[in-house]
């Protein structure tokens, strides 16, 4: 997801600039010349300056959820902060200071929200791709993490690339083109993409991605009948594909409610996006 940063263009460019192929651009500069202005955020004073905005960014969910301590809060952001800075001093993981309020800005939305569905899934690759250019982790999928700010960001805009909490490895989520190959099981990984269900062989769970049957358009009912895709459901009393069920609307499966979250035949929240521990920082903790 994450587009190469022009950094990685600058810094050979200005190693040959500065061994004499374009001599005049690192010799001493005319006193007159005006100093360009100094950047808002930097790595010395990134973790000072960053954690009022973005509890500011999470209150608006810390509120819906387990509740907010804005000292709790500011402690967690600056130590959270405090990590990913420790790693660019040590090579693992770069910084880009322009694309920090651009981050705090594309995330309000989702934290006005707090409880995602699944429309709100598909959009996250492309709206949040300012937050993985602040802190741009290196290690590729597959690698051992300790958070997904150390995964490195993938090149394409239908991917969203984490720590897997289960695994600690750097894990790709992928959402899938049409006509490409999918299949259904547990601990999948990979989806058919907004308005695509994938068609597949009962037997062997494998299939094809095809463009879904459209809301209000006839269906064929049935506990594997996903032909109106993500989000949607084919409803057994009509057989037309309406939206998934609402929170207290009844399921027999995740993926009958727009929370993809099913708890005893209802459809619930899912989870908040920001955990207690983000929300309350150590006052939180027993």
């Amino acid at each position: 997801m994450k587009l190469p940063s022009l950094t990685h263009f600058f810094t050979i460019s200005s190693f040959l600039t500065c061994l004499g192929l374009l001599a005049t651009a690192c010799g001493p500069t005319d006193p007159d010349t005006p100093k360009p202005p100094e950047a808002k955020y930097t790595l010395a004073n990134v973790c000072e300056k960053i954690a009022a905005p973005t509890c500011a960014m999470r209150e608006s969910c810390c509120t819906q959820a387990s509740g907010y301590d804005e000292t709790g809060c500011m402690t967690n952001a600056t130590a959270e902060c405090e990590k990913n800075v420790a790693d660019v001093e040590a090579g693992i993981m770069t910084f880009d200071g322009e694309f920090v309020d651009a981050c705090i800005e594309a995330s309000q939305p989702f934290s006005d929200k707090c409880f995602l569905e699944i429309p709100d899934l598909f959009k996250l690759p492309t709206d949040l791709e300012p937050c993985t250019r602040v802190f741009a982790g290196q290690l590729k999928q597959g690698d051992t993490c300790e958070r997904t700010e150390q995964c490195a960001s993938s090149l394409s805009d239908r991917e969203i690339v984490q720590c897997d909490e289960m695994t600690k490895k750097c894990t790709a989520t992928r959402f899938l083109p049409i006509d490409s190959a999918c299949k259904l099981g547990q601990n999948v990984k990979e989806f058919c993409d907004q308005g695509l269900y994938c068609d597949f062989e009962i037997l062997t769970m494998k299939g094809t991605c095809k463009t879904a049957t459209p809301p209000g358009s006839p269906c064929t009912p049935g506990a594997l009948s996903f032909e109106c895709g993500l989000g949607y459901i084919c409803d057994s009393m009509t057989s037309t594909c309406i939206e998934a069920r609402d929170e207290g609307g009844m399921c027999s499966t995740a993926l009958d409610c727009k929370s993809a979250t099913c708890t005893g035949g209802m459809c619930v929240k899912a989870k908040p996006i920001f955990n207690e521990t983000q929300c309350k920082g150590t006052a939180a903790m027993p």
